[in-house]
C-alpha cells in the first residue's frame, strides 16, 4: 500500500490543519498526536529526532506547517504525558528548503517522547520508548 499523507493522519485518528502544509495532526479530543518526522534525521540509531537547527531565516522556521507543530507538542506534553505518534517522511530533496515529502507512512510500532521542549526557541527533542 502506498500511504497519503491524509492516510497516515487518518490512520492514528489525528486532523491536520491544513494537508497541504501541515506536519503534524491531534485527534479532536486532545488525546492523540502524530507528527511526520523526516527519515534522515533521526539519530542514535533511529531512537532520538531532534529539532533541526536554525538561523532563522530558514523559509519551513515560523511557517504554518512549524508553528502547527509546536502548538501540537505542547497539547502532547499537557495531555498526553509526552508521547507522539510517529508518520516517517521521506524527502524528494534531502537539500531543499523547504522539504516536500516524497512518500511517507505510519510506523505504528514506534512512540516518541518529547524529552527536551523549549518554546522560546521552538527547539525540541524526542526519544523513541516502543
Amino acid at each position: 500500500m502506498r500511504w497519503t499523507k491524509k492516510s497516515c493522519f487518518e490512520h492514528y485518528g489525528v486532523k491536520p490543519k491544513n494537508l497541504r502544509w501541515s506536519w503534524s495532526g491531534r485527534s479532536d479530543d486532545g488525546k492523540t498526536v502524530a507528527v511526520q518526522f523526516w527519515k534522515d534525521r533521526f539519530t542514535n540509531g533511529g531512537r532520538v529526532y531532534a529539532s533541526a537547527s536554525h538561523s532563522g531565516e530558514e523559509r519551513w522556521f515560523g511557517s504554518a506547517g512549524h508553528n502547527e507543530l509546536i502548538e501540537n507538542l505542547i497539547c502532547a506534553r499537557d495531555n498526553c504525558d509526552g508521547l507522539v505518534r510517529v508518520i516517517i517522511g521521506i524527502a524528494k530533496d534531502t537539500n531543499a528548503e523547504p522539504r516536500e515529502t516524497d512518500e511517507c507512512y505510519p510506523q505504528e510500532k514506534m512512540i516518541m517522547k518529547i524529552t527536551y521542549f523549549d518554546e522560546s526557541t521552538k527547539e525540541f527533542v524526542l526519544e523513541r520508548i516502543g
